[in-house]
């Protein structure tokens, strides 16, 4: 009876873990700081490694994703995902380093295949000449949901006092 109990306990426990693991919230989440490492480039870091990271973000981007953002007017638009690539190829190549840290998830809302994420981050881009990002911000990020999983739609960044 008492073997019994236990494998129960350690089954609901499983299965809330798994329930809880998988749920949309959670997904939207891991995906959303996959975003935040995957554009995060280490000083230092060599060119093979920072370009694998293109791989990460073809599976983050939707078809088509709109961008707007305060720091860089050439940035602001819709593009389609392999300009996208390519960009984030060319940042490999010429930034000294990025760093995109989380500071807080202020809102998750889901309604029915579309999730608003809005979080407040510290954001560095650092090039050879300036850095175009370098602060606080709120970024609202709208994650749409495909066959494939969830894809991001659109970035919104603000600037913070």
């Amino acid at each position: 009876m008492k073997r019994l109990a236990s494998s129960a306990l350690v089954l609901a426990l499983l299965v809330g873990f798994a329930f809880w693991w998988f749920a949309d919230t959670q997904v939207v989440k891991r995906r959303t700081q996959k975003l935040l490492t995957t554009l995060t480039l280490d000083s230092g870091s060599g060119k093979v490694t920072r370009q694998m990271g293109a791989y990460s973000l073809n599976s983050l981007l939707a078809t088509s994703v709109r961008l707007e953002t305060p720091t860089i007017k050439e940035a602001n638009g819709s593009f389609n995902r392999e300009e996208l690539e390519s960009a984030y190829s060319w940042l490999c190549n010429q930034a000294k380093q990025t760093r995109f840290e989380l500071e807080e998830v202020r809102s998750i809302a889901i309604t029915g295949d579309r999730a608003v994420v809005v979080l407040t981050l510290t954001g560095l881009v650092e090039l050879a000449q300036y850095k175009p990002v370098d602060g606080s911000f709120q970024v609202t990020f709208d994650w749409q949901k495909q066959k494939d999983g969830w894809r991001l739609t659109e970035a919104v960044w603000t600037e913070l006092p």
